[in-house]
């Protein structure tokens, strides 16, 4: 499964007359008790969704639901949980509309694993992935959006757009609660998130 990413990053025009043979071996292969090939097949879904785009969507069902069981259980080793946080994430991305009705299920974890990990290329397109899952249902983060304060504020050097997008996030929620609200809100974040919240998004 790991040669199976690299080649879908390296030459995905191979890869792709495959893909409808390769999903459901993926699928079947979510298992968390063995790590190291469940960790290897979350990655390839991952780097598969980015390149396949809107054609992901048939395959969601196959694999959504055993990662957010993945992302949930208790004593799941560092790299897997955050290698299925990117993973979902990148379906976020790539199939907003089908992923984002289950935000709630996975959201705080997801926040959760992802914001101890350097910037880079996969987290960059994890939070894109996010972030249209939040547009398509805010809803599903309201009671989790600490976590989401706390993630976004783990980016050093987010891309500018990307810094934009969560801008208007974050003002967003603001402007939807309300400043009284959004005061006692914030009040209950650590002073170094809030400091860090204001100088970077200015809220």
């Amino acid at each position: 499964f790991a040669l199976l990413g690299d080649l879908t990053k390296a030459c995905f025009q191979h890869v792709h007359p495959c893909i409808a043979d390769f999903m459901p071996i993926l699928g079947q292969n979510l298992n968390p008790e063995l790590i190291s090939v469940c960790n290897n097949a979350t990655w390839a879904i991952g780097e598969i969704s980015v390149k396949l785009g809107d054609e992901m969507k048939g395959y969601i069902a196959l694999v959504l639901g055993q990662l957010i069981v993945i992302i949930n259980k208790p004593n799941t080793p560092k790299t897997l949980l955050e290698n299925t946080a990117i993973t979902i994430g990148r379906l976020g991305y790539v199939c907003p509309h089908e992923v984002a009705p289950m935000l709630q299920q996975f959201v705080r974890q997801w926040c959760m694993s992802l914001r101890n990990i350097r910037d880079n290329e996969e987290k960059d397109s994890a939070f894109r992935g996010m972030c249209q899952m939040i547009t398509v249902n805010p809803a599903g983060i309201v009671n989790e959006f600490i976590f989401f304060c706390d993630a976004v504020a783990s980016w050093v050097h987010p891309k500018d757009d990307l810094k934009d997008i969560f801008t208007k996030i974050l003002h967003g929620f603001k402007n939807q609660v309300g400043e009284e609200n959004w005061k006692r809100f914030v009040d209950q974040f650590p002073p170094q998130l809030q400091e860090r919240l204001t100088v970077m998004y200015n809220v």
